[in-house]
């Protein structure tokens, strides 16, 4: 199966014989100055079945050691307002630390991780790292806020540049595209061996094999209806654009025969001229335009 199918991420690395397995990149992402040795994964069966589901959990919740929460996206399709998404899983972690009567002081550090199989931010770095800070001097507020992005397709910048090799050696076990490819990467690293051996016991599952084919056909159902909607969108939009596009042309002729004859039109009429969408008006505008001696006139 897909690692990078959101349900089989989660059944992959949420299963409690694979936290070593979450554990090494967690490392690799978060590269902490002390390395993460325990983790405690919090709802940790899959709990969406539709696509765009805004009532479900998030993908992978974990708790550290020191308490601090960390969430893991894993996102094969793009959608719209990705940005905006990470920030709400974010929020979503951050909100829900405080139980009624505890203090401001008691919340802890919260972590995202969005990992997309596609580009969706500018530049080519592969992890981007975002916190906040101030514009000018670039002052940390605090690092209660700390936003992880791994693109994969960007990886091959990160190879050249010999940079984060670890996270670079999950980013190839997500993205590989064949058994041979798995099977090389397994060879050269004990880790992504115990992945591959976990990823084939996952997929030798017929329930998890049942969950996955019915997560990937909503994923499937729900792009093709964003497609069409798009599609329909645009050709709406380019009818319209058609309609603006003709009234504005029959305005400006309107404009140009007053102006030929140079007859006055003050600023506000010339507004009133151009913002007019009603071609039938236009079309008596323009036989008029021909003899009035004032714009007022039409």
């Amino acid at each position: 199966m897909d690692p990078k199918l959101d349900i089989v991420f989660k059944l992959l690395f949420g299963e409690e014989r694979n936290k070593a397995l979450l554990i090494s990149l967690l490392n690799a992402v978060l590269a902490p100055k002390k390395p993460i040795e325990s983790v405690t994964v919090l709802h940790p069966e899959p709990g969406r079945e539709g696509a765009e589901d805004k009532a479900i959990v998030l993908d992978l919740r974990v708790r550290l050691v020191d308490g601090e929460q960390v969430d893991i996206e894993m996102q094969s399709w793009a959608r719209p307002a990705q940005r905006q998404r990470a920030l709400y899983y974010w929020a979503r972690l951050y909100s829900g630390q405080l139980g009624r009567g505890e203090g401001y002081d008691e919340l802890r550090r919260c972590v995202v991780v969005m990992i997309t199989d596609f580009a969706e931010l500018e530049g080519e770095r592969f992890h981007s790292l975002f916190r906040v800070c101030e514009v000018h001097e670039h002052q940390e507020l605090n690092d209660h806020l700390e936003l992880h992005w791994v693109e994969l397709p960007k990886r091959g910048a990160a190879v050249l540049r010999n940079e984060e090799r670890e996270l670079v050696r999950w980013a190839r076990f997500l993205s590989a595209e064949s058994d041979e490819e798995l099977q090389e990467l397994a060879m050269k690293d004990p880790v992504l061996q115990r992945a591959k051996d976990a990823l084939d016991r996952l997929s030798a599952d017929p329930e998890a094999r049942l969950r996955a084919e019915q997560r990937e056909m909503a994923l499937i159902s729900y792009q093709l209806e964003m497609t069409e909607s798009r599609k329909q969108g645009i050709a709406e939009g380019e009818a319209l654009g058609r309609a603006e596009g003709e009234a504005l042309g029959r305005a400006r002729a309107v404009l140009a025969v007053l102006d030929t004859r140079q007859v006055p039109v003050s600023d506000e009429q010339r507004r009133s001229i151009e913002a007019c969408a009603d071609l039938a008006a236009l079309d008596r505008w323009l036989v008029r335009a021909l003899t009035v001696s004032d714009a007022s006139e039409l």
